[in-house]
């Protein structure tokens, strides 16, 4: 397992309640911050969607999806990595997935408030 530390963007108190392996896995760090980006992507794409359909433009309300689809793609791609390595830490899938329930829950809407940019 690939033990790192938090990205550059994240706090230390934001892994406290975090149980490893996620806590010091990079990944899953990054899959929180791909699925975080993905959320507020899809609520722009709602909103200019919505706007377009107002303006009559029906046909093209679907393609503002095309980037928060993408975008979840690459989170899960990035979750699954991450996931199938920390699942070889516990002694039963009930218990890993208990785990990462919880250290998602915890982290993610830190992740969701992170500085951009950094």
């Amino acid at each position: 397992m690939a033990v790192t530390t938090l990205p550059s963007w994240a706090k230390e108190d934001w892994a406290s309640g975090i149980a490893e392996p996620f806590r010091s896995d990079q990944e899953f760090w990054l899959s929180l911050a791909a699925s975080a980006d993905a959320l507020v992507s899809l609520a722009a794409a709602i909103a200019i969607a919505v706007i377009l359909g107002l303006e009559g433009q029906r046909a093209w309300s679907i393609v503002p999806f095309v980037a928060p689809a993408g975008m979840a793609v690459r989170a899960a791609l990035i979750a699954r990595t991450s996931s199938r390595r920390n699942r070889d830490a516990f002694n039963d899938r009930r218990s890993w997935r208990d785990a990462e329930r919880n250290a998602v829950a915890t982290a993610f809407l830190k992740v969701l408030r992170r500085p951009l940019g950094r």
